[in-house]
């Protein structure tokens, strides 16, 4: 499996680069990256804005795995997060089952990848929902890796996934929802983590 992790946003709502934000002496694109690669053959990193600066953070996580991680610009990410998905998409190996994940999602590990994975036999993707609400990372089939590329760069993944066969993980566990996107939200995680 591999995993295209999404960290092109333009951070708008934080007014900062929200994924190099400090979490224990680390960022959140690595807590979420660490979580991928344990998960993943292949963790494919989509930058767009601030790139240069999360290049400089993953380069140790590069060297040490080098034939781990592919870290790809996305020149287009203006025109949102479908387009940083087609760029991350674009380097999936044909026949390969891949997530999507974005890299604002700091307490997904992985026991929750894995928890996707029994679900998608026979299925077009799978989805994790905690009360109703979609989540994220989205488990898909080899099959949908041509289809995402042929779609608009308008199109969002909401729109594909219901024109799929979609199996849902239904849950009350908010990690699936949890991402960081403003200060206050930021300031709430931290405070809601364990002191040592």
């Amino acid at each position: 499996m591999e995993t295209v992790l999404l960290a092109a946003g333009r951070s708008s709502r934080m007014g900062q680069a929200k994924l190099l934000l400090p979490v224990k002496g680390r960022s959140l694109v690595e807590y979420a990256l660490e979580s991928a690669l344990a998960s993943s053959d292949r963790v494919i990193v989509v930058t767009g804005w601030y790139s240069e600066e999360l290049e400089a953070v993953l380069e140790p996580y590069l060297r040490k795995w080098k034939h781990h991680i592919c870290v790809v610009h996305n020149r287009q990410a203006e025109k949102g997060q479908f387009s940083s998905t087609q760029v991350g998409v674009a380097q999936v190996g044909a026949g390969n089952t891949f997530s999507i994940a974005v890299a604002d999602s700091p307490l997904v590990t992985q026991h929750h990848y894995h928890q996707l994975e029994p679900l998608l036999h026979g299925h077009s993707a799978v989805r994790p929902y905690c009360n109703g609400i979609p989540g994220h990372p989205v488990l898909c089939a080899p099959s949908l890796r041509n289809i995402i590329l042929e779609l608009p760069v308008t199109a969002t993944m909401r729109d594909l996934l219901a024109a799929q066969d979609v199996a849902r993980l239904d849950t009350d566990d908010p990690v699936w929802i949890t991402d960081i996107d403003t200060p206050d939200a930021y300031q709430q995680f931290i405070d809601s983590l364990p002191t040592d």
